[in-house]
């Protein structure tokens, strides 16, 4: 796993600066480090290409790996983030075909590959991927990225300058780049904590959408998607069957063993990661590592928090595993400048911090490699939103009167303090009252949202409202909505899941956590052959009547012991609401006091004052919307007041 950078330029390219960029994301790569820079003239046309990396060795630790990378006579060079896991049959097939290699990496497999077969290469990867490609002879930048997004890219075109990157810091660093905070993206992360699709935090700064690819050519910018989920159910027993996906799972994890350096697996002793560890114990003789974190006991116990490691414990002992779990309670003033640095965009989820925190910890007992259980929930129906919507169908059919004391009244007055004596299950159902709506895909919305239509116009100062409809975010649902009105509605928020919260929040977090820690993290379940099996289910396969990736626990039985099998979905989560009360209570104070709101511009203060005084009362738990004004004020203070070369003191 690594850092690319690249410039396409007009004006000459200074090294200094091409370095500064690229050594930002020396986390992703401690390992090598290298730069490529030519300038070119081409009859009335003029520029300078400069391409930089940054390299974590995983697979052929020699120097033969460095970046950038170019083909025999030094007309196509190449920088690299990412592993294609069939890379050793591509070789073969590139082989027989003449090309002759240097290397074992599969970094040379990808340069071969778009020399053979040019864009088309991308239809023949299986893998995780982020790269650029210039072509000397066509004169043109390729970016590319990975089917589902577990890679990240970031573009931008200023004036006679075309850059990517890894990571948007490395793009500040560029003169006359214009820090300038989107308006979208500022509700984005306020309604939902993360920014969908193209846009980030940053006017101008866009990331390519999974399953696309970019030409640069002429000083012309050209976007194309080479694949899709595709809802196509159909009932093909023989190929749609829990065996046949037990068999897809196990290939896809053997060809994500493929490492030279140390590997392992987080285990939550939830059922995605125990699936993974199950089918990694069947292909490799070694025993394996795993690994897992728990906060300290006062944390859990404030929070009320599920004991997942005893789980994960059970997980380990059933399958004789290398088990590593560490009791943490960070330092979570001095963390959270450093990992909203890490992550770039105000991404207010803190499943962030758990990521990081156990990617550290693997890392300092010498793993480089991680496999996640990640993905399994959006392609299976595995969130409790989805259970949300079915369970509304039921109460929609009760009076209107009922509904409305149901929200408003008994759940509504029901409170943080007594839902921490053990009613988990009440505080779901007064989110789901909440949220309920006459129209499914709208109760989806909701229940993907942290305010109301009401909450959200009396949050935002008043010379930035919009009509809620048209908020950037939402328009987001709808556009993609009307791709499949036709389908069932489990089969919509999965699609949109996997579309949009799959890519633009738990993989964006879960590669700059890791990374941060120079760790790279691998998804099997999201293998594309695995997602294409999804999609092609219909909805009772993901969730019959009210149990939830039905499929997948039927091809997982036998595997995994019946406990795990059937244990109630439990969120990855830490404990927020001990944070925010102890911890980050002078923080509050100082970065979301009337003075810094005002100055910012663009909240209501007195609302504002109210979400905090509700949640420490404990009539509501609103620590998620509080931890957004907190990522969102640091975020304003490391990347626009300052020029995002470091993090921020606090």
């Amino acid at each position: 796993m690594c850092g690319i950078f690249g410039i396409i330029s007009k004006e000459p390219i200074e090294k200094n600066i091409l370095e500064k960029a690229t050594r930002l994301m020396t986390h992703r790569g401690p390992d090598d480090f290298g730069t490529f820079t030519k300038y070119y003239a081409a009859g009335t046309m003029q520029y300078n290409v400069g391409l930089a990396h940054t390299r974590l060795s995983i697979i052929d630790l020699s120097p033969a790996g460095h970046q950038p990378m170019a083909n025999e006579d030094r007309t196509i060079w190449i920088v690299y983030n990412g592993e294609i896991y069939n890379f050793k049959e591509l070789r073969i097939a590139l082989e027989q075909k003449g090309h002759m290699f240097k290397s074992n990496t599969d970094t040379e497999v990808v340069l071969h590959s778009y020399e053979e077969w040019g864009v088309d290469c991308l239809h023949k990867f299986n893998g995780m991927f982020a790269f650029g490609i210039w072509d000397e002879k066509n004169q043109s930048l390729f970016l590319a990225r990975d089917r589902l997004g577990i890679k990240p890219i970031y573009y931008t075109k200023l004036n006679n300058k075309f850059i990517f990157s890894s990571e948007i810091k490395s793009i500040l660093q560029i003169p006359g780049i214009n820090r300038q905070a989107e308006l979208d993206g500022l509700y984005s992360v306020l309604l939902l904590l993360w920014v969908p699709n193209e846009k980030t935090m940053l006017k101008n700064i866009f990331k390519l959408l999974p399953g696309h690819y970019l030409v640069f050519k002429n000083n012309n910018i050209s976007t194309h998607k080479y694949w899709d989920v595709h809802i196509d159910i159909r009932e093909d027993f023989d190929n749609n069957t829990p065996e046949r996906l037990f068999e897809l799972l196990k290939d896809s994890v053997k060809y994500q063993l493929v490492s030279d350096v140390p590997l392992g697996a987080f285990l939550s002793g939830g059922l995605d990661s125990s699936a993974i560890v199950a089918l990694m114990t069947q292909i490799t003789d070694q025993p394996v590592t795993t690994y897992t974190i728990a906060f300290s006991k006062e944390d859990q116990s404030f929070e009320a928090m599920p004991d997942d490691s005893k789980y994960a414990r059970l997980v380990s002992k059933y399958f004789n595993t290398n088990h590593r779990e560490f009791i943490i309670k960070p330092d979570i003033i001095k963390l959270l400048p450093k990992i909203i640095w890490h992550l770039d965009e105000p991404i207010a989820d803190p499943a962030a911090i758990n990521t990081y925190l156990i990617c550290k910890s693997a890392k300092e007992n010498g793993t480089t490699v991680l496999l996640s259980g990640m993905g399994g929930d959006e392609i299976f129906g595995g969130y409790r939103k989805y259970l949300s919507v079915r369970v509304d169908n039921f109460f929609r059919l009760l009076p209107v009167e009922i509904r409305k004391s149901l929200a408003d009244g008994i759940l509504g007055n029901l409170s943080v303090a007594s839902a921490n004596r053990g009613y988990r299950l009440f505080r779901w159902a007064k989110w789901f009252a909440r949220s309920a709506s006459p129209y499914s895909f709208l109760s989806y919305i909701r229940n993907s949202s942290y305010y109301s239509q009401f909450e959200i116009i009396r949050l935002l100062n008043s010379n930035f409202h919009k009509v809620y409809q048209e908020l950037f975010p939402i328009k987001q649902f709808y556009d993609l909505k009307e791709k499949i009105k036709n389908e069932n509605i489990i089969n919509q928020m999965c699609y949109c899941d996997t579309k949009m919260y799959l890519p633009c929040l738990n993989l964006t977090y879960t590669d700059k956590a890791s990374m941060a820690a120079s760790v790279e993290v691998r998804p099997p379940f999201l293998d594309h052959r695995i997602v294409e099996f999804a999609f092609r289910l219909p909805a009772y396969e993901k969730i019959m009547n009210f149990r939830q990736k039905y499929i997948l626990k039927k091809a997982l039985k036998g595997a995994l012991p019946e406990v795990i099998i059937n244990r109630p979905k439990a969120p990855f989560g830490a404990p927020l609401r001990s944070w925010i009360a102890r911890d980050l209570n002078s923080l509050i104070e100082e970065l979301v006091s009337e003075k810094t709101v005002k100055n910012r511009g663009y909240l209501n203060y007195e609302y504002v004052k109210k979400i905090i005084e509700e949640n420490k009362s404990g009539k509501e738990d609103n620590a998620l919307r509080i931890w957004a004004f907190l990522t969102l004020e640091v975020w304003f203070r490391t990347f626009i007041d300052s020029d995002g070369s470091s993090p921020i003191s606090l």
